[in-house]
């Protein structure tokens, strides 16, 4: 489909960035063009017919270097709680056939978005300033601005995340859309029980009458709601009214923790290509002066990944290391986390989507096992891409 209020000049290259926003996979994005193509546009998750017509997409916004961030933020009830260094833009393809041809952006963050973004999908109140509280909006505008909010309060869109996130805040929604295999979420929630249970038996040890069925606690994990949650969350010094937040966060960073599980091995056959003589470009001799460019970005973009994996793997052993001493006894520094869970999910939640949209790259162009060798000018491109996926900080422009 195509409004004549988006028909433009296509663009006549296919950037890194839009690249990353239509490929990046579904941890990147949320693609509602494609979803739009396989289920009935009544099971759209948005109310306005062009925001289904556009793909939600995450993208790094770090001010600091991500060892300094993830250093704030074990830093205990001091730690910035609304510091999210990982932000939500819409991208609107001028032709939804042909969404690699261009488009323009609007970014959740940006000055008077809500305005532009009324602009861009046609609604017109010209009785209302730009910033008007949601009770003036047509309803269906307000529950979409609620929406994008709730997406914004994650740090990747993948399935399951996003699932939690509706349920947690009771969005209808027609669940197939997600395309989350029932079973892998059944193993995933048990997973993250399994983890979570040891914690679950101290507090009920401690003696708690609220905290005294287990079952119902288990339970309260993945309903915030319940009395039980408020209970255990306060039971670690933390103000009921972070009990949503900070569950959702504790929850993420194990769901992280068991994708890390996943992605060792291919990241491992990664940089074993890079480091190898198979990255030798087979024109190498006729490019031999541009080599040594070449040879720089590649250390660049291994220096990029272990940079990444190093964060990772750093908030993962800090985050065992409280769940020890917790378990031991001392629940200081597991308090001390889940107080600052919430940005630390984002640093973790940067880390692991870009390692993940790296591999699919990666796989998609040299495509292991076979390892197919790469031309001098294939290998900057897999290099630009690697390089825009792995960035701490991104371009945001306008249009595409």
């Amino acid at each position: 489909m195509e409004t004549d209020k988006k028909k433009k000049t296509k663009k006549a290259s296919f950037t890194p960035i839009l690249d990353a926003i239509l490929h990046g996979g579904s941890g990147v994005s949320l693609n509602m063009i494609d979803v739009a193509h396989h289920f009935d546009r009544s099971k759209c998750l948005f109310k306005s017919g062009v925001l289904n017509d556009a793909v939600i997409f995450k993208f790094p916004n770090f001010l600091e270097e991500i060892s300094e961030a993830a250093k704030k933020a074990f830093g205990g009830p001091g730690a910035a709680m609304d510091s999210n260094p990982i932000e939500t833009g819409i991208y609107f393809p001028y032709s939804t056939d042909t969404p690699d041809e261009g488009g323009c952006a609007v970014y959740l963050r940006q000055k008077n978005y809500k305005q532009i973004l009324m602009d861009t999908i046609g609604v017109s109140l010209a009785n209302l300033p730009g910033e008007a509280p949601e009770s003036e909006l047509p309803p269906n505008i307000a529950y979409d601005f609620k929406l994008l909010k709730l997406l914004d309060s994650i740090p990747t869109l993948d399935p399951f995340l996003l699932k939690e996130c509706l349920d947690a805040n009771r969005i209808e929604y027609d669940s197939a859309i997600l395309r989350l295999d029932p079973g892998e979420e059944a193993e995933i929630r048990r997973l993250i029980s399994d983890k979570i249970s040891p914690i679950i038996q101290k507090a009920f040890e401690a003696g708690d009458k609220t905290l005294s069925n287990r079952e119902r606690l288990l339970e309260a994990l993945w309903n915030p709601a319940m009395p039980e949650a408020k209970a255990f969350v306060r039971a670690f010094g933390i103000a009921e009214s972070e009990a949503t937040p900070v569950f959702s966060a504790w929850k993420g960073v194990t769901f992280y923790q068991l994708q890390v599980r996943g992605a060792g091995p291919k990241l491992k056959e990664m940089l074993s290509w890079l480091k190898s003589k198979d990255a030798l470009p087979i024109d190498a001799p006729s490019n031999k002066s541009f080599m040594p460019q070449l040879q720089m970005f590649n250390v660049k973009i291994i220096t990029l990944i272990n940079q990444n994996i190093a964060e990772m793997r750093d908030i993962l052993k800090k985050y065992e290391m409280a769940f020890e001493t917790f378990i031991g006894g001392n629940p200081s520094e597991l308090t001390s986390f889940l107080r600052s869970a919430r940005k630390v999910y984002y640093v973790l939640g940067y880390c692991i989507s870009s390692l993940n949209s790296a591999v699919a790259i990666f796989n998609h162009t040299v495509k292991p096992p076979d390892f197919v060798r790469l031309t001098f000018d294939d290998t900057n491109k897999l290099y630009t891409r690697l390089d825009t996926t792995l960035s701490r900080r991104r371009e945001v422009p306008a249009t595409f």
